[in-house]
């Protein structure tokens, strides 16, 4: 696996997707293993970089639980995988 030196988004392209989003957009936020990805210690990712794929995956995952995105993954290889965000409808009752 090639090692990765950057996150394919920012942070704040992330956050500026999540709001100007019409429900069915889909943006890619990694591509990789991302539980490896974002570890300290098996992480190809440095410090700084790291950091912010982690939070993009903070907030994806804090979007999600509040309906506001659909969380899906894609297989690219057999180690690397890309993460997809989709804007949900908000027309579908939240799951608890």
């Amino acid at each position: 696996m090639m090692p990765l030196t950057l996150p394919i988004l920012s942070e704040r392209s992330f956050l500026a997707w999540i709001d100007q989003a019409q429900p069915g957009d889909r943006i890619s936020y990694h591509e990789g293993l991302l539980a490896v990805d974002r570890a300290p210690g098996p992480s190809a990712l440095h410090g700084s970089a790291r950091s912010e794929l982690d939070r993009i995956a903070d907030h994806a995952m804090a979007q999600a639980k509040d309906g506001c995105l659909l969380l899906v993954q894609r297989r690219i290889a057999e180690d690397r995988i890309a993460y997809i965000a989709i804007k949900a409808s908000g027309d579908k009752p939240r799951r608890n």
